[in-house]
């Protein structure tokens, strides 16, 4: 057990030891440029069996002591060196730049945007997140031209929560192949992955309103019916309005719903995940996130209460209403446990 487990062991204390030198050797930026501090270049494959193929040649014109042997073995050598300070040409000076912080829901596909900018011409840049586990594809730009453009990195996740997706590997093997040269990146990036909103029917839920005691459970319905808030769906009936039409449910083909609405006798709304339908937190949640929607678009004051105990300001979200307050309360979501 002790031979397989030590070469884990060190692989874990190089790993950290690279991360760590990498850290002071490019600490987290929103924006980096690229010089002789943060671009490593290597041999590819290619090039090793290149400079194997030098050195074969090399020891063919000592051994039969021929020159012309020997001069082409310096050319080969001389157009090595020159490839590697091409390569490093090529890859200098650009400049990244990109926002660390996205949001969306899961399953949902997410871009993380990179803007470059270049004094001069590039060609062969690579762009990918450098954790493989991401399934990031390869962005890759033939030939970047002065000025600046936009990639995108692709990321989704099926799970709610925050992500942080690491660093981002830039690299490049232009020219000739005989050089790879790369830089790991750190933008800070993480998403706020929400949960999918799920949604809800007639009888399977009610809003709340909070009441001045000191308890969770006093909440008590305090709505009429009327035109003021969302209330529920309804199977959709011939004659009413097609303006209540529930049109996203009906083009997912979900079922003909209309919207209800509810006038208000002056309490607030509450959600409350122990009111949400279903034993299973993750189903509640999307339930809520559905609800923080639908409430948001009919602009209505709510608050959200992830804990019974109404003092822990930490999980309930005080009644508010617009867009500021749907992020708030869709990224409590998001980050419930």
């Amino acid at each position: 057990m002790t031979i397989f487990s030590l070469p884990k062991s060190i692989k874990k204390l190089v790993d950290k030891t690279f991360e760590h030198w990498l850290s002071r050797r490019i600490p987290n930026r929103k924006e980096h440029q690229l010089n002789s501090r943060n671009i490593m270049i290597y041999p590819t494959r290619f090039g090793l069996s290149y400079l194997g193929f030098v050195v074969l040649v090399f020891l063919l014109g000592t051994n039969y002591q021929n020159n012309i042997i020997l001069l082409f073995s310096y050319l080969l050598a001389s157009l090595f060196i020159s490839v590697m300070l091409h390569s490093f040409y090529n890859f200098s000076q650009l400049r990244f730049y990109s926002m660390a912080k996205q949001l969306g829901y899961a399953g949902d596909e997410l871009k993380f945007p990179i803007q470059i900018s270049s004094v001069k011409t590039h060609y062969d840049i690579n762009v990918h997140f450098t954790d493989r586990t991401l399934n990031s594809q390869v962005e890759k730009i033939g030939q970047c031209p002065q000025g600046s453009q936009e990639i995108n990195l692709s990321y989704k996740s099926s799970k709610r929560g925050k992500h942080n997706l690491g660093r981002v590997t830039v690299f490049s093997e232009y020219s000739l192949g005989f050089f790879k040269s790369k830089t790991l990146l750190d933008f800070g990036h993480f998403a706020i992955i929400y949960p999918k909103p799920a949604n809800l029917i007639v009888g399977q839920y009610q809003l709340s309103a909070h009441s001045d005691e000191p308890s969770i459970e006093s909440y008590q319905t305090s709505n009429l019916v009327g035109t003021d808030d969302f209330s529920e769906l309804k199977s959709f009936v011939i004659g009413e309005s097609r303006a209540r039409t529930a049109w996203k449910q009906l083009a997912k083909g979900q079922g003909h719903y209309s919207k209800h609405y509810q006038a208000s006798q002056g309490q607030l709304t509450w959600l409350k995940l122990d009111d949400m339908p279903s034993n299973d937190v993750e189903t509640q949640l999307s339930y809520l996130c559905y609800l923080v929607n639908e409430l948001t678009a009919t602009n209505q004051h709510f608050g959200l209460a992830l804990s019974t105990d109404i003092n822990n300001k930490s999980m309930n979200i005080s009644p508010n209403a617009g867009y500021n307050h749907q992020q708030a309360c869709l990224t409590a979501l998001a980050l419930y446990s």
